[in-house]
């Protein structure tokens, strides 16, 4: 009985992990960023340049608050992928610290969601 409930809480535990750092991708069809509560302004700058530059999404993150130590505080993100996709997503240091934020774009033909944008 014991087993099984070390079992249990193990698989809660691996279940309820969120990634820490910040990933994203821009070689696929399907493009995405991940932002965590350890994404450093630095990061997100390098990382909209990189969209803009390979796929043409524009990513403000202007409004954005960081930290003195560059980790972002407060998240003011818009997306804007120029080809009829676009959303804006915001998040709190708090809500940061349980959930990543970001967003997607799913450039497959047959897509159920080709773009969604918030918590990830």
């Amino acid at each position: 009985m014991k087993k099984i409930i070390l079992v249990l809480i193990g698989i809660l535990i691996i279940s309820c992990s969120k990634e820490s750092e910040t990933k994203y991708s821009t070689d696929s069809e399907k493009v995405f960023l991940i932002i965590t509560e350890n994404t450093t302004e630095i990061e997100l700058a390098k990382i909209a340049s990189e969209f803009k530059a390979e796929r043409n999404i524009t990513v403000d993150f202007s409004k954005t608050e960081f930290s003195e130590n560059g980790k972002i505080k407060n998240l003011n993100l818009e997306v804007d992928c120029n080809d009829g996709f676009k959303g804006i997503a915001k998040s709190s240091g708090v809500i940061l610290k349980a959930k990543n934020s970001g967003f997607s774009r799913d450039y497959s033909e047959n897509s159920k969601v080709p773009f969604v944008i918030g918590a990830m």
